[in-house]
């Protein structure tokens, strides 16, 4: 019994942490749960940061500052949620665009958690995989050092654990950031019943000041 706990402890003590993440992930869904409602309750602050966009250009969160933001931490090497999310993110873009809010009034902001390996280079060839594009006038991709981006993660709410094969166990939420800066909700963005109709709908209504 003790060999298998020394042989398994990196595991085990994974897995509890991943336990502690989901439930705390899932009081903040619970205590949010009128997510679709227009009375969007703020949250708190969103925390501030300086990265670099793709092209090595600095970005502070307060550049984007009275718009609504989506804010999605991501790696493009992951094996799971990130593309389907992402590509659920494009379908935002694509019904904000005919809405006439993306780029003016709502910004999606993917940060990585992995910048070591997602050069800016190797950004731009994933932004290529979807069939809608990300859009550079409505949505950044973000860089910076990797410890300062898994404690501005965790400040967010988003857990992010670095695994022994380099890959990233995170929780898979996008966050919704009113114009004045307050985190208003969390989205669960494994739910197969969350769509791109259902973000846009709360996009629209913090975007008119509510």
């Amino acid at each position: 019994m003790n060999t298998f706990f020394e042989k398994n402890w990196f595991k085990l003590a994974l897995g509890v942490i991943l336990i502690a993440m989901i439930a705390s992930f899932a009081y903040k869904l619970w205590a949010n749960s009128n997510e679709a409602d227009p009375r969007l309750t703020a949250m708190k602050q969103a925390p501030a940061f300086q990265l670099q966009d793709l092209d090595g250009k600095s970005v502070a969160s307060q550049d984007t500052d009275g718009k609504v933001r989506l804010v999605y931490f991501f790696y493009s090497f992951c094996p799971d949620v990130c593309l389907p999310t992402t590509f659920r993110l494009t379908q935002v873009q694509e019904e904000l665009k005919k809405k006439g809010l993306f780029g003016t009034k709502a910004e999606i902001l993917s940060i990585t958690v992995d910048p070591n390996r997602d050069t800016p280079e190797v950004l731009k060839e994933f932004r290529t995989k979807f069939e809608s594009k990300p859009d550079p006038s409505g949505w950044m991709f973000l860089r910076g050092e990797e410890a300062k981006i898994h404690k501005l993660a965790e400040d967010y709410g988003i857990m992010v654990i670095k695994e022994k094969d380099g890959n990233f166990s995170h929780s898979n939420a996008i966050l919704l950031v009113d114009p004045k800066g307050k985190i208003r909700n969390y989205y669960d963005a494994s739910r197969p019943e969350l769509d791109a109709d259902h973000i846009v709908k709360d996009v629209v209504t913090l975007s008119k000041g509510k």
